[in-house]
Formats: structure tokens, sequence, C-alpha cells
């Protein structure tokens, strides 16, 4: 009897000791919703191939630029963008890639495009909840949670991360759950 009952308590502690993140990812992969959508046609999923193909197009269309030394992809966000602020924004992405070349992942950097160490009104601080608002409009959903101070998004399989990584820069990174946690369903 105090076997059964000291193994009926393991499992209690075990399934409420699950934090509210751990619970929202289990939940959210198992409603079977799936958002491949990342931004600007780009989709979890997509081969390198198609990635330059469309940034490619994105280009011909004066939508997006190289970013610095030729490591990201730039598009300058408009003031009229977003509600929350008067300044243009640089938004430089790149993808991480499965070990088969397909997106699996996406990370962003925004930056106030006119930042500068002693404007104060131009830093991350001010940028984050402009970015956050943004998040939320262009992937409808679920709000952020707080996880170990980082702001986490969770829909279906799509995840977004949002931080302040410096004085100046907004770290974003989109994922692919279903990829990341393949067998957490079960």
């Amino acid at each position: 009897y105090t076997t059964k009952f000291t193994l009926l308590f393991l499992i209690l502690v075990s399934v409420s000791c699950q934090s509210d993140y751990t619970k929202l990812v289990k939940s959210e992969l198992n409603s079977g919703k799936e958002y491949n959508t990342i931004f600007h046609g780009l989709k979890f999923g997509q081969s390198q191939k198609e990635f330059f193909e469309t940034c490619w197009n994105l280009n011909k269309k004066g939508l997006a630029t190289h970013g610095g030394n030729n490591q990201n992809v730039k598009i300058v966000l408009q003031p009229e963008d977003s509600t929350k602020t008067t300044e243009k924004i640089n938004m430089l992405f790149y993808p991480k890639f499965s070990p088969e070349n397909n997106i699996i992942a996406m990370d962003v950097t925004f930056t106030y495009v006119a930042w500068s160490p002693w404007n104060d009104k131009l830093k991350s601080e001010q940028l984050f909840p402009v970015i956050k608002d943004s998040l939320l409009k262009w992937y409808p959903g679920n709000d952020f949670i707080n996880v170990k101070n980082v702001l986490v998004k969770v829909d279906g399989n799509r995840q977004i991360q949002l931080n302040k990584s410096s004085d100046k820069d907004v770290s974003v990174v989109i994922e692919d759950l279903a990829y990341k946690y393949n067998n957490m369903k079960k």
C-alpha cells in the first residue's frame, strides 16, 4: 500500500511541476493547429533554394536588400507599419536550416534605423513594446508569457521568442516546434 501511495504521489508531483510553458507547448502541439507561415512568403519547410528565390523576388520589388556583411536580409519597416512609433525600423533576418536544408526557424533582429548610443528614445527598451505589439498583430492567437526573462508566444507548432539582446537590438526567434519536439506529442 505504501509503495502505491508513494508512486501516486511522485506522479502527481511530476505532473504538477510542469511549467506553464511546458503545458502550453504540449497543449498547442496536441491541438493539431499548424502555422507554417513566417512572413513575406517565407514558411517553415521551405528549401534553402526557395528562401533565396523569395528574397531575390523581394529585392526585385524593392522590399528587401542585404544586411550587414551580406549575412542576412534587411527590410526597413516604415512608421505606418506600427501605431506605436514614428521611426523607421530595420528588420534583419536569416533562417536556421535543418540538415535537409529546409527552414526550421527564423532569427530576426529589430533596430531603429536612426539608433545612436546617446539617443535614449531609440534604444531597445523603447523598441521592445513596439515589436511586441507588431508581432501580436502579425501573428494573432495566444499572448506572450514570460519564460525566464524572455517573452514567448506559442500558437500550434509556431513559437516566437522575444527579448532585448542589447541597448539597440530586439531579438526574435520564430521556430517550428513540431520539428524541434517531434516526439513531444506522445
